[in-house]
């Protein structure tokens, strides 16, 4: 009988941390259940509309403490179908050509919207390369360029983390620039 309460009280708590590990809390949000979650098409944080329907991804509530995670999972270059995009844009929020997001270029945008202090890196989560000529710079980055990117960005926290971080953009004195 004792044995039997063990195995069924393990049981039950094998469902509560299994469970657990989907939930998602926008107000304190974990880097890694988010990309897992973006990675599995599982993410479902919505924006409600008047009669409960699903108008746009909402934008977890990262902060600085969540930089250093978000730059780590930045070199993950998946695609994705779909990330919490600005909602104050009302353009498509891929690059001419392009029907999906990159999963570590939507992360970095993520925290150059932390850095920005307006919670979106800019109107759309993709970056272009003004160095290009117009025909080309609305294409869009290709994944090696995003870990260029990267690169600065984690240059950038690495040696302003401490310091005046949000002051110091990351891509200045480079031909990228947030779309």
């Amino acid at each position: 009988m004792k044995s039997r309460f063990v195995l069924i009280a393990a049981a039950c708590l094998f469902l509560i941390v299994g469970c657990k590990k989907d939930d998602f809390d926008l107000d304190n949000p974990d880097v890694e259940i988010f990309v897992n979650q973006l990675k599995s098409g599982k993410y479902n944080k919505y924006k409600k509309g008047d009669n409960g329907e699903n108008v746009w991804l909402l934008m977890p509530n990262f902060s600085e403490n969540h930089i250093q995670s978000l730059i780590n999972f930045s070199k993950d270059t998946t695609h994705i179908v779909a990330f919490p995009v600005n909602p104050l844009s009302s353009r498509r929020p891929f690059p001419e050509g392009r029907e999906y997001f990159i999963l570590g270029e939507c992360l970095l945008w993520t925290v150059e919207g932390i850095r920005n202090g307006a919670g979106y890196g800019s109107l759309d989560p993709f970056l272009i390369d003004a160095a290009k000529n117009k025909s080309e710079r609305y294409k869009g980055l290709k994944g090696n360029e995003i870990l260029i990117v990267r690169d600065f960005y984690k240059d950038w926290w690495d040696n302003f983390k401490n310091k005046d971080w949000k002051n110091k953009n990351p891509l200045e004195g480079t031909s990228y620039q947030w779309f």
